[in-house]
């Protein structure tokens, strides 16, 4: 069976994963590129031309794209899509949610709520409720009323601001102490994000004050960082019943 290549548009991260099981893949690759900005779909075209050699280079017949919030409000970044010969599946912001879910607690069994903060929304995902909404890092909003009937004991979070967070802060235990204090460091010395790539420290800060709002309007005194999103989601999706493999089982 041939190698399946998943092409994940999102906001500010465009990523490729090929893989036959994906516990072992084959190739990941993301390239930063903000959709919100002008000059979005040439610097998309050419992020889907490289990727695009990769997928052939691992001889993948089955190749899959799904965007994010940008893609949704964004229809001319569909046809960038299509010049490279990619199926494009329109997700809306309720299945992105729900292909999250799936596949995080594929590999968390412990997780009982998902948030995925992503550069154009931000998604509450459970085994029976899903909410997303319209602000992310890139989106530069405040949310004063976020979702009710979010209880949750084991919050994981996901996307390019989780992922941040964990490096910095050195754990995939994300304390709303620790987040605090470096949300007031960052304000105080921005030099600190020097090492992250023009666009990620932009949009990190914004991105990091979401996680800690929503984080003190449920009281949650930790959430639980994990590599496993939508990107794999879409994977598991388009693979649902070939041998699936993802630890944790599916």
């Amino acid at each position: 069976m041939s190698a399946v290549a998943i092409l994940k548009i999102g906001s500010t991260t465009t990523a490729l994963l090929v893989a036959n099981e994906l516990s072992a893949p084959l190739l990941y690759q993301q390239r930063v590129v903000n959709l919100f900005d002008s000059d979005a779909p040439k610097r998309l075209n050419d992020v889907l031309a490289d990727f695009t050699r990769f997928a052939d280079n691992h001889g993948c017949s089955r190749r899959l794209a799904a965007g994010g919030e940008a893609v949704r409000q964004c229809p001319p970044l569909h046809a960038v899509i299509k010049r490279w010969g990619w199926p494009h599946w329109a997700v809306d912001g309720e299945l992105e949610g729900h292909l999250t879910w799936f596949a995080v607690k594929a590999s968390e069994g412990l997780m009982d709520w998902v948030i995925d903060i992503g550069g154009g929304s931000t998604e509450f995902a459970s085994a029976d409720q899903i909410v997303s909404l319209p602000v992310g890092a890139a989106t530069q909003q405040t949310v004063y009323d976020w979702p009710e009937g979010i209880y949750a004991t084991a919050p994981y979070v996901v996307g390019g601001t989780a992922h941040a967070l964990s490096i910095l802060i050195g754990n995939r235990q994300l304390l709303q102490t620790d987040i605090g204090q470096l949300k007031e460091a960052v304000q105080a010395n921005p030099t600190l994000l020097d090492f992250m790539d023009p666009v990620r420290r932009r949009i990190f800060p914004q991105g990091l004050q979401v996680l800690y709002d929503i984080m003190q309007y449920y009281h949650w005194p930790l959430v639980t960082y994990t590599p496993y999103g939508y990107i794999h989601g879409i994977w598991l999706a388009c693979t649902l019943g070939r041998n699936i493999s993802l630890r944790g089982g599916a």
